[in-house]
């Protein structure tokens, strides 16, 4: 894992280092390993490197292949390149380096872009210039694992880079339809647009080749939508509990065995909830060369749950506390490498915190269990649904009634969501971003929700929506410290597999009250089961908590936070105005405000991240706990 950065000119000109350097240095922490620049008419490609397979000067990049055709800026990984390798052995051609990048660039010389697509398992992204066409490729893997964005100037000049820093490193314009939206606790890294005007990323599975023209061809090459098959569908419906469990188990162990490849020290995230326990514990099988992390939140804690894994498996455990003043001094910080507002993902400050302790360890691969929660459905409110339904039918009748005798009456009790401002005005700012992606799944599953299965549903807008801001977390908060994150329950046969499971093995309805969110039903009942087989109860059945944060409730911010600041101005706001918010407002709305004037500060108006720290130190403060942020080893 790297990162890449480039500049591409439609006109023959030859790009100067020193621009592409700039680029480069921005994301520099991508790269602790080594960097280089590779300029030529046309194009200029950068590349810092975090050596992870082959440490040697072999799989240095920007990478040429052999016969001097193309020419490769990578990040990330592809899984499977000793099947690839062996393919390009049969055919011939001779790899001199023993990691993925030559693999890569050389099978796409010899076989082509798109077999090489196909038959690749990574997460990647990576910029590919064909010497005799003349043309750039980005590419991004089908579920946007590694980030890639670009953006276009007025004289057709192509700028992309790994990190958005790279793309406002001469200053940028706020999106502010995109600020909006992530003050209302929405994702800023899902679709295309991005927090700048005229910034745009590159979409999961997507192509974009550029040739003479800043207008790319694009096109798809894979999403987690290509996995639907009804015939598999069909063919798992029929199949005993057992079966399942068995054909789950096997794909996460092939996925955990295949993401434990490195010649770099691997360690796993070790939250305490059931995902991060079921991979460990599958990798401890195969392996006791890893070592265990975790971050003991404030108020929050499961550090109990972790301490009890780290003991199942034999494996040291090595954890940092994080209090709320570790918290509120890291948020500037965090921001920075984070790109976007940490208003998504309050649990980003953990993660930046056991990142680094990980990192110090000499640790430079972390695998995690993003992606179970939403190939298996593991959250508390998908539970709910069967209860919600008949809640909703029960209304139904008594609205049917209300309309027919006092329909005034009925429009009050029940207005219509799409006439409710606060919802329109979501969907609006979101751009209709939820209602697209769920249909696309729909017509993948044949266009008709009566009948599609609701499981496979909800997994493929969950992978398609939420996993990306889980991912875009990761990737940042991971490479700051010059780590790379795995994802196992990613593994392409087991999101085949999970993608076509039918709901009843996803959430279950039983006679125990599994959890007071949804009581009776079981959640990620497959994963639950395999999971049964390697854990001890406890930690098997143990209820999602999720990474939770709840230090927002302990904040105070003061009016002084927002003076001549973004909010006050994209808003219009007095200093009359910020004082009845400052004093109205519920602590987790004063939050946001907080956290997206933390952004603006660093990204807009210029401030260090040591000036931005200072000044929210200055007007937030903390009310009901202690500090604490130091570490400890459990063995």
């Amino acid at each position: 894992m790297c990162g890449v950065v480039g500049i591409y000119h439609p006109d023959p000109r030859r790009v100067a280092v020193d621009s592409v350097r700039a680029l480069l240095t921005s994301i520099g922490h991508r790269g602790p390993d080594g960097s280089d620049v590779w300029v030529s008419e046309h194009i200029g490609l950068g590349h810092g490197r975090l050596a992870i397979q082959d440490l040697t000067d072999l799989a240095a990049q920007p990478m040429r292949s052999q016969d001097g055709r193309l020419v490769i800026a990578f990040n990330g990984e592809v899984f499977n390149f000793y099947h690839l390798r062996d393919q390009l052995k049969a055919a011939g051609r001779r790899v001199r380096s023993t990691g993925d990048t030559e693999v890569l660039v050389e099978h796409i010389s010899h076989f082509g872009l798109d077999l090489t697509l196909e038959e690749a398992e990574g997460d990647f992204a990576f910029a590919l210039w064909d010497m005799p066409a003349r043309s750039l490729t980005l590419v991004r893997d089908r579920h946007g694992v590694k980030p890639l964005y670009y953006t276009t100037g007025d004289v057709g000049e192509v700028r992309f880079g790994s990190e958005l820093k790279a793309m406002v490193v001469d200053g940028g314009a706020a999106d502010i339809t995109s600020a909006t939206a992530a003050l209302m606790g929405l994702s800023p890294t899902w679709g295309d647009r991005t927090m700048f005007e005229n910034v745009r990323s590159v979409q999961p599975g997507e192509v974009l080749t550029f040739s003479g023209s800043t207008i790319p061809g694009s096109r798809i090459f894979h999403t987690p939508l290509d996995f639907v098959d009804d015939g598999e569908f069909r063919h798992l419906s029929k199949r005993s509990d057992e079966e399942i469990v068995d054909a789950v188990t096997e794909a996460l162990e092939t996925s955990v065995r295949l993401r434990l490849l490195s010649d770099a020290p691997v360690a796993c995230l070790v939250s305490g909830g059931l995902d991060s326990s079921l991979i460990t514990t599958l990798a401890a099988r195969q392996t006791h060369d890893i070592s265990l992390f975790h971050a003991d939140v404030e108020g929050d804690s499961e550090r109990d749950a972790a301490e009890q894994l780290a003991r199942w498996v034999g494996l040291p455990l090595e954890v940092t506390e994080v209090g709320d003043s570790a918290f509120l001094d890291a948020v500037a910080e965090v921001t920075y490498f984070n790109d976007v507002p940490l208003i998504y993902h309050l649990n980003s400050v953990p993660f930046y915190l056991v990142s680094k302790l990980a990192s110090e360890a000499g640790i430079k691969v972390l695998l995690t269990g993003e992606g179970a929660d939403e190939y298996f459905l593991g959250y508390p409110q998908l539970g709910l649904e069967p209860y919600l339904r008949k809640v909703d039918r029960v209304k139904g009748g008594a609205q049917a009634t209300f309309q027919r005798a006092l329909p005034r009456m009925a429009g009050i009790l029940w207005p219509r969501a799409d006439e409710r401002f606060s919802a329109l005005a979501e969907r609006l700012a979101f751009r209709y971003e939820e209602e697209i992606v769920r249909q696309k799944a729909l017509d993948a599953l044949g266009g008709d929700e009566s009948i599609a299965d609701r499981g496979r549903v909800h997994s493929l807008v969950l992978v398609q929506q939420h996993l990306l801001s889980l991912l875009h977390r990761n990737d940042r908060l991971g490479m700051a410290w010059g780590l790379e994150a795995r994802f196992p329950f990613l593994g392409h046969d087991l999101a085949r597999i999970a993608v076509n499971l039918p709901m009843r093995h996803k959430l279950r309805s039983g006679m125990r009250f599994h959890d007071p969110r949804h009581p009776f039903i079981v959640d990620k009942w497959a994963v639950r089961a395999s999971a049964a087989r390697v854990l001890p109860p406890q930690l098997s059945q143990r209820r999602k908590k999720g990474f939770p944060v709840s230090v927002y409730s302990r904040l105070r911010v003061q009016p002084g936070l927002f003076h001549d600041g973004f909010v006050c101005d994209s808003f219009g706001l007095s200093a009359s105005a910020v004082r009845t918010l400052c004093e109205t407002a519920s602590p987790i709305w004063l939050t946001r405000l907080m956290l997206l004037e933390a952004w603006a500060q660093i990204f807009l108006m210029g401030l260090s991240v040591e000036d931005t720290q200072k000044w929210l130190r200055a007007h937030v403060t903390l009310t009901g706990r202690s500090a604490r942020a130091r570490k400890h080893v459990v063995v």
